[in-house]
């Protein structure tokens, strides 16, 4: 009786842990979707969504982890040649208005073909300034079509992105970025020869609109 009482708790014990592990296969994302790269590139904890109006609109379909605003782009570059097709990873919400808020930022992989979808699904605007996500995007492409552009930050109010060459007439597309995101003069560098002399430092562009 001794030996089929051991042998019961035994094969009980067993089927106990093929539950444990059944449990745990179903909560660890499959290797290579974006959960999976996420978790493994942050060590964060991956949530089924990403936020629009500056956290405070949860938007489904996609992942994001919430990562230090000063690792995040480390981070993006880190997995951007990893990321699964039909997918864009970027940058989303750094100003979180949410309540409670949300300190870091959203590192997102949402579904997507192009950077131009990075826009769209961060849905940026520039409402005080008359501009939809649209006529942002239309404007994005064509510098994209003459200069050659990495969008790797998108959110509400904000894109940073890179330029790939910089324009022969530098002044004149200073000229033409104030005309188009005025904001990032008249309550950033204060002037278009500051934001001239930014962009030919390093090609690095940010465009914010209050």
């Amino acid at each position: 009786m001794r030996k089929y009482g051991a042998i019961g708790r035994m094969l009980a014990f067993l089927l106990v842990a093929s539950g444990l592990n059944a449990c745990v296969g179903t909560t660890t994302p499959p290797q290579g979707t974006p959960q999976a790269l996420l978790a493994a590139v942050t060590k964060s904890e991956v949530r089924d969504y990403w936020t629009n109006d500056f956290g405070r609109a949860k938007r489904t379909g996609g992942y994001s982890v919430i990562v230090p605003v000063e690792r995040a782009q480390a981070l993006l570059e880190s997995i951007r040649g990893q990321v699964p097709s039909g997918y864009v990873a970027f940058v989303g919400t750094t100003h979180n208005l949410d309540d409670p808020s949300i300190k870091g930022a959203e590192l997102v992989m949402a579904p997507g073909q192009d950077q131009f979808d990075i826009v769209r699904l961060a849905a940026t605007d520039a409402v005080n300034h008359g501009k939809t996500t649209d006529q942002i995007i239309e404007e994005l492409k064509r510098w994209d079509a003459q200069f050659g552009i990495d969008i790797w930050q998108a959110e509400t109010d904000t894109i940073q992105l890179k330029l790939k060459s910089l324009p022969e007439d530098l002044p004149a597309f200073s000229q033409r970025m104030y005309e188009f995101c005025p904001d990032i003069v008249d309550q950033g560098v204060g002037d278009i020869e500051s934001l001239q002399a930014a962009v030919e430092q390093d090609g690095a562009i940010f465009l914010w609109w209050d």
